[in-house]
């Protein structure tokens, strides 16, 4: 027979809770538990920490723990970054950050909401399994957290469940101890506090509020792509849609300097500056265009430019991503937005490419697209004003519905392999954020 948990002990033939007697008297209105969780009893002390619950990486099966390690590096990589020595524990179902006493709690929370993979973060104190060390626990984050609530729910779980009370028993009777202390009516729907005790197998955990985490998969866990970054706001919230669903993302963006200023390479840099909370540690390929540039206006029907413009950057940014190790190209490309982004002129460019052409915004419209680049920061580097390469030897009609045939018959004038060598092995190779 395996040995009993320290929560229970054996009485003739019955196996039942153990139980430490404490002292408890009356002070005011409230119930008071004499003695420090510290010192008496031998009782653990309390400590505090940030839960963190997974998105999907619950959903994953048998590959789960390859997603639960990325997103545990990450939380450690965030937390390095922002110059928080917090250690991280990866536990069976969730990860846990443990926090220096006294600490304040905002800025381990603040980094830790723009980590994908993450569900929910809690900050819990933590306190042994027994009854009367996860009440003390109840005891403090009410003390902590009340602020005048008026109505309240209790919502204990147990993930062991040789645990002597049930999940029911925990919630009647520490709900009972807080209504007596608080003068607070239960309330099970909407109520103005939501306290939860979680019983594991070695500690419990005390909290009563949640922060949303960012959702989806961790960075890291889902393959390698090449995003093309114009500098505007679409190309940047593209390239976070991919973090969400957990790629590494490179960056390749194409400049026409020195015919124009260097400023969109500036907002490139920048740009991939603010994605990089995200990923810790990414690549910007700078490629320059003017030379290219230059023989397709001389080449080409004015009407065909830009589309030829998007074939050439295709087949430029595949070769980095081959270069890289880079599975699919990224876009911003969204569906009848400007005049490339019909679908005949998609399809005319995506004619040139050899892998997958990802496009994560094609059925939003531009307010949608808006929001969430406010959210990520990125909105207000965007529309900073610019002179990119889009911006030279724009047709006044643009054609809307090219031809594939077309467009071919005239790179029959370029050596169209020949420019996309010279411009990729021309590329400035910036590293930010390791």
């Amino acid at each position: 027979m395996s040995p009993l948990p320290h929560f229970l002990r054996v009485h003739g033939n019955k196996v039942m809770p153990t139980v430490r007697r404490r002292s408890i008297t009356c002070q005011g209105e409230g119930l008071v538990l004499m003695g420090s969780a510290a010192t008496q009893d031998g009782v653990r002390r309390m400590s505090r920490h940030l839960l963190i619950r997974y998105h999907e990486v619950a959903l994953k099966g048998k590959n789960r723990s390859v997603f639960t390690g990325a997103l545990a590096t990450n939380v450690r990589k965030a937390l390095a970054r922002a110059g928080l020595d917090h250690p991280v524990r990866q536990e069976r179902s969730q990860i846990r950050v443990d926090l220096p006493d006294g600490s304040d709690v905002s800025p381990a929370l603040s980094t830790l909401s723009r980590v994908y993979g993450i569900a929910r973060i809690a900050p819990a104190l933590r306190t042994g399994l027994e009854y009367e060390e996860i009440i003390e626990g109840v005891r403090e984050v009410v003390r902590a957290e009340w602020n005048g609530a008026e109505t309240f729910r209790v919502s204990a779980s147990r993930s062991d469940k040789r645990y002597p009370l049930t999940s029911v028993d925990l919630n009647t009777r520490i709900g009972t101890l807080v209504q007596e202390e608080t003068g607070a009516a239960v309330k099970l729907r909407g109520a103005d506090i939501d306290l939860r005790v979680d019983v594991r197998e070695k500690d419990a955990f005390v909290y009563v509020e949640s922060v949303a985490g960012a959702g989806g998969l961790p960075v890291g866990s889902s393959g390698h792509v090449m995003a093309l970054l114009s500098g505007g706001i679409d190309s940047p919230v593209a390239a976070a849609r991919m973090f969400r669903r957990g790629c590494t993302v490179d960056f390749v963006h194409f400049h026409s300097f020195p015919l124009v200023d260097g400023s969109s390479r500036d907002k490139a840099r920048d740009l991939v500056r603010v994605l990089d909370e995200s990923q810790f540690g990414s690549q910007l390929h700078l490629v320059p265009f003017a030379d290219a540039q230059r023989q397709i206006v001389a080449a080409v029907n004015p009407a065909y430019r830009v589309v030829a413009y998007r074939r050439f950057m295709v087949r430029v940014a595949e070769e980095l991503a081959r270069r890289g190790n880079a599975l699919a190209l990224v876009t911003g490309e969204s569906i009848g937005q400007v005049a490339s982004q019909t679908v005949e002129n998609i399809a005319t460019i995506d004619s040139v490419a050899t892998m997958p052409v990802l496009r994560p915004l094609v059925g939003m419209d531009k307010q949608e697209i808006i929001a969430e680049a406010r959210n990520l920061g990125t909105f207000d580097i965007s529309i900073l004003p610019d002179e990119d390469c889009c911006s030279l030897f724009v047709p006044k009609h643009p054609i809307l519905r090219s031809s594939i045939d077309e467009a071919e018959r005239m790179e029959t004038a370029l050596d169209v392999d020949e420019l996309v060598r010279m411009s990729a092995d021309g590329a400035q190779t910036v590293v930010i954020g390791e």
